[in-house]
């Protein structure tokens, strides 16, 4: 077992209140079963997802274990192929620190309280103090995305409020990632790690330096962020959609707020000038002419296009002020 106050900070959690299998026929509790067991094999892929040790143990629903209707098949009923499914992926779940000080078992979310709530407890606790962690829950839960959860913390009477993330799905991945830029004021230092995470759709080149840019890292990083969001969900679609026109592109992604456009036709002219977008990754040189522009005069975010080479996904390769045209 984890020492006192100690144990690994997980970033997921599976949220045992959620499952609520009240009112739900058989069919309806295998369908929503393969729908979670389908979300967690997909982050158990990639991240460490943690539990309470007596998950098994929490009420379903009235008087009935989750226990009961996953292990021993009892009312009510669902397929036996999604109950072991189930059981299998949570008994991968490594079980989150019981002994990690100021862990409450009762919280309140949405104005319903609810005790025994070990891992919302955890999240909530790691949470408060600037580790986010996120909520995995059964896809009945009302909760999603970012949502206030109260608890008494040591001694005090007043409970405190902090606000956890509630995932039900991998799509809203994307959004807990990019959150944690501003909640938890990710240093300079430890951002390629963090954008690495939040942007897997992207490649980053090693040679990314903040210090290139007019500007310091705080002036800059939220619109980096931006604009690593716009090209990882938007960029490749609106190339294919309008068969790279440039014009069309442009048009489409302006609709996020940004300037995005490769360079003109003057600049291609000039070999040497083009060679300036060329960044060398993994042994491999790729120009990196299309750019986001922060300002018209400086701080530029240069990329690719979708690259064969690299499985469709896009390469960012220069933090800059300006470059030569």
């Amino acid at each position: 077992m984890p020492g006192a106050g100690g144990g690994e900070p997980y970033r997921f959690v599976v949220d045992e209140t959620s499952f609520d299998f009240r009112g739900l026929t058989e069919e309806q509790l295998m369908k929503l079963l393969d729908d979670f067991n389908d979300v967690l094999d997909e982050l158990q892929e990639r991240y460490k997802v943690a539990c309470s040790p007596q998950w098994y143990d929490v009420d379903c629903a009235d008087e009935t274990k989750l226990y009961d209707v996953l292990y021993e098949g009892g009312a009510p009923k669902a397929g036996r192929d999604a109950r072991l499914w189930t059981v299998r992926l949570m008994d991968k779940c490594p079980s989150w620190d019981t002994e990690l000080s100021g862990r409450p078992d009762r919280v309140e979310v949405g104005g319903e309280t609810r005790e025994g709530a070990g891992s919302l407890g955890y999240a909530w606790r790691r949470t408060r103090h600037g580790h986010h962690t996120a909520c995995v829950v059964f896809p009945v839960a009302r909760e999603r995305g970012w949502q206030p959860v109260s608890a008494v913390e040591g001694a005090s009477a007043e409970p405190v409020t902090a606000e956890v993330f509630f995932l039900a799905g991998p799509e809203a991945l994307n959004d807990f990632w990019r959150s944690l830029f501003l909640r938890e004021d990710v240093a300079e230092t430890d951002f390629l790690d963090r954008a690495r995470e939040a942007f897997p759709d992207l490649v980053l080149a090693d040679s990314l330096s903040f210090r290139k840019f007019d500007g310091t890292y705080s002036e800059m990083r939220d619109w980096v962020v931006d604009v690593l969001s716009v090209v990882q969900d938007h960029f490749a679609d609106a190339i294919r959609k309008h068969a790279g026109k440039p014009s069309d592109v442009q048009a489409e992604l302006g609709q996020y707020g940004l300037t995005l456009s490769p360079e003109s036709p003057k600049t291609h002219k000039n070999k040497k000038v083009m060679r300036q977008r060329d960044v060398k990754h993994e042994g491999e040189t790729y120009c990196c002419e299309w750019h986001a522009k922060k300002e018209g005069h400086r701080n530029r975010v240069h990329f690719t296009l979708p690259e064969q080479r690299l499985g469709g996904r896009v390469l960012i390769g220069i933090f800059v002020d300006h470059l030569d045209t």
